[in-house]
């Protein structure tokens, strides 16, 4: 419990270190972080209504499906939605993502436990884990952070499994496996890998009853993964086989070489360390590329190895737990070599790489655009042999010495922690009082469906999550479709619908609205979510992008064909139009 409770300190204080705000805001952003509200409370509304109900969630209408336009997160939303009614949407959220930083590093240091003697070592190593920057830097894409957590459990249920296979084992393996594909698809494709490699080579290695054995828990993981996933993984393979929700290699979102030599952007103290911050500091560098596995992780894993490497040398790969640690090393370098995506250039030549295969030939893989995240696997067997390597060298030098081996960990810890040391950024969640009265307004109308403009699409750059993500969000409360909408994918052909919608009140526009069965129309005279950086408020806040002045609203109003109009409402967050629904 000692642990937990240190682990709960650090997680509070290096990933929300403002624990006042806890109830009205959360970290990340008004385009994913508030996105990812969206979905949870999209699966809790969509729910009591039916399964079809719950996938073709209020957004992009007449798009069909539309929940699976991103990780559905129905998991992570069955466990919001209790603590969602007693503490609000964002304290919910903020409860569940400090969880899953504390149960990372409890789920990291169990695993490192199988591997070493002394506990302090696998703090550290849990801690390397937890707080790298191939994880912190994705602190807003909450499903990452909660997938993150769930990576070290699978892979320590796995080792578990082909340990000593057990029905119990197997179940328990599919469940979590499950969780973690439901939640993070990225992070479940990768385990997928993680799971064949190491189940394939444990069968290989043993004979017999135990072999049946294992093929009997392997077989129960595989039943219960297909009962909870299957039904839901379906609505994702009936998009994937239309061509437009397929993703393109992007080598931008890939790793390359340099990416594992950069931190984080706001990191204030690897910022400042020869060649880790010539990288790190580089500004055109995105999020996806920010890969170094820490100081301390790179210099004990590196002699971690070398441990290994000598007990191979004298004693073979015939113990259990030298077979683990070579079978988690090949399943990372699977992963790896598969993060580098499609092809990488070497000497003004194309070089091919396999997850070209992967993503025509496998299902699930077309649809990974950042191939960057499957570096995590690395990190993982990274943090493994830090902890072998701390291990040995503690108990080498000061076995007999308890305060000094403690010391070491707590020094260990605390550079972890520093060269962590991450810059946060925290988004106000809207409520129905940031909405301007347009909510209650269709409230206390027929159920209809709702255009918002200005209308934002993929090709408005930022401007779309900023501008869509909080309307979407505060449209949960009166729970009428939008063609608006945000997420992972888009509709084909939807930035040629925005921008026609945009002419409105033109005449093509009308036409198309009501085609599509429009009933309101809003158009937004203030932004839901104000909480931008100054020069990007600046730019949404320009007339048609985020909004309209009032003017211009004024304008569209006074132009509008009278017999395509039922009635109009002035209210503080806009203008609301009652569209004739076959006038035009």
């Amino acid at each position: 419990m000692l642990l937990v409770a240190a682990f709960v300190v650090v997680a509070v204080g290096l990933t929300f270190p403002h624990l006042g705000v806890a109830a009205t805001r959360i970290p990340g952003n008004a385009g994913d972080g508030l996105l990812n509200v969206w979905i949870m409370r999209a699966v809790q509304t969509g729910l009591p209504h039916g399964w079809h109900a719950l996938w073709d969630a209020p957004i992009f209408y007449p798009s069909l499906n539309t929940l699976a336009f991103s990780d559905g997160l129905i998991p992570v939303a069955l466990v919001h939605w209790p603590l969602r009614t007693m503490f609000g949407d964002a304290l919910a959220f903020n409860i569940i993502y400090l969880g899953a930083w504390v149960m990372s590093s409890w789920c990291m240091y169990r695993l490192a436990r199988r591997f070493v003697t002394y506990w302090g070592a696998a703090v550290v190593a849990a801690l390397a884990y937890t707080y790298s920057s191939i994880r912190l830097v994705h602190y807003e894409h909450f499903q990452l952070v909660v997938g993150g957590a769930l990576v070290p459990l699978v892979l320590l249920l796995l080792l578990r499994c082909t340990d000593r296979p057990s029905p119990r084992r197997g179940i328990a393996l599919g469940v979590a496996f499950a969780t973690l594909t439901l939640t993070a698809s990225y992070y479940g494709a990768m385990m997928g890998l993680f799971v064949l490699v190491i189940a394939a080579g444990s069968v290989f290695t043993v004979r017999g009853e135990e072999r049946r054995r294992m093929f009997v828990a392997l077989a129960l993981a595989g039943v219960v993964v297909f009962v909870l996933a299957a039904p839901i993984g379906v609505h994702y393979l009936l998009l994937e086989r239309d061509p437009a929700f397929r993703r393109a290699f992007v080598p931008a979102a890939a790793s390359h070489l340099t990416d594992f030599l950069a931190s984080g952007l706001g990191n204030h103290v690897l910022s400042r360390v020869p060649v880790i911050g010539h990288y790190t500091q580089q500004p055109s560098r995105g999020v996806e590329n920010r890969l170094f596995p820490g100081m301390v992780a790179t210099t004990f894993a590196v002699i971690g190895a070398t441990v290994v490497t000598r007990e191979v040398r004298r004693h073979g790969w015939g113990s259990t737990r030298l077979r683990e640690l070579l079978l988690t090393v090949a399943a990372a370098v699977v992963v790896v070599a598969l993060s580098f995506g499609d092809w990488f250039r070497l000497a003004r030549h194309r070089v091919p790489l396999p997850f070209a295969w992967f993503r025509h030939t496998v299902p699930g893989f077309s649809g990974i655009r950042a191939t960057s995240r499957l570096a995590l696997g690395g990190e993982l067997a990274v943090a493994i042999f830090a902890a072998i390597g701390i291990d040995k060298i503690i108990l080498r030098h000061w076995q007999r010495r308890p305060r000094l081996a403690l010391i070491a960990t707590l020094g260990l810890s605390a550079i972890v922690l520093a060269e962590a040391a991450p810059s946060l950024f925290f988004v106000t969640v809207p409520t129905t009082a940031n909405d301007g009265g347009i909510d209650q307004a269709l409230r206390a109308l027929p159920a209809g469906v709702v255009l918002e403009l200005p209308i934002r699409s993929d090709t408005s750059g930022y401007a779309w999550p900023f501008v869509e993500a909080p309307r979407q969000l505060v449209a949960i409360h009166d729970g009428d479709a939008r063609v608006n909408g945000y997420s992972g994918f888009q509709p084909p052909n939807f930035d040629g619908r925005a921008a026609l919608l945009n002419r409105f009140p033109a005449s093509d526009a009308i036409t198309e609205a009501q085609h599509i069965g429009v009933r309101y129309v809003v158009l937004r005279t203030a932004l839901v979510s104000t909480d931008l950086p100054a020069d990007q408020l600046q730019h949404l806040n320009t007339d048609g992008i985020g909004r309209y002045t009032l003017a211009h609203a004024k304008s569209i109003i006074q132009n509008l064909p009278p017999n395509a109009v039922i009635q109009t409402q002035r209210l503080a967050g806009g203008y609301l139009i009652q569209l004739d629904p076959v006038a035009g």
